[in-house]
């Protein structure tokens, strides 16, 4: 591959649109088929080899989790800093948190309709003019 088509590739991937984290991962099946993983930003935290990591994770790079395919909306942050979004399928809408504990990676976890602050869902439609 030519330096100009690796530049063009990384550039392509890198503007998508998605949900960023630091050492973001997931444990669901569902979020892992739907989407791939790009790094959008080098390492960061404890690099230290002796360290055992107890209180904290080890350097992680900022890693971009992109829908193949569907919408994603940013829906807002509750109290704890969480953030929700919601991607439009065109069967299904799916609810998605990212959790973002301090020294801890970032973890990305589908929840039920019922486990989003409404107050999220009522500003949404409000922002978007949305439809009912």
């Amino acid at each position: 591959m030519r330096l100009e088509e690796a530049i063009k590739t990384a550039l392509e991937r890198t503007q998508r649109l998605g949900v960023d984290g630091w050492g973001l991962y997931t444990r669901s099946r569902r979020l892992e088929e739907l989407g791939e993983w790009v790094k959008v930003a080098p390492p960061r935290g404890c690099f230290d080899s002796r360290c055992p990591h107890n209180s904290h994770d080890p350097a992680a790079p900022i890693i971009r989790w992109v829908p193949r395919e569907g919408t994603l909306h940013y829906l807002g942050y509750d109290e704890r800093n969480r953030e929700y979004y919601v991607l439009r399928l065109p069967e299904e809408d799916l609810y998605i948190r990212l959790r973002g504990e301090e020294f801890c990676h970032d973890r990305l976890e589908l929840v039920a309709p019922q486990q989003l602050p409404e107050y999220l869902l009522i500003d949404f439609m409000k922002s978007k003019n949305f439809e009912q």
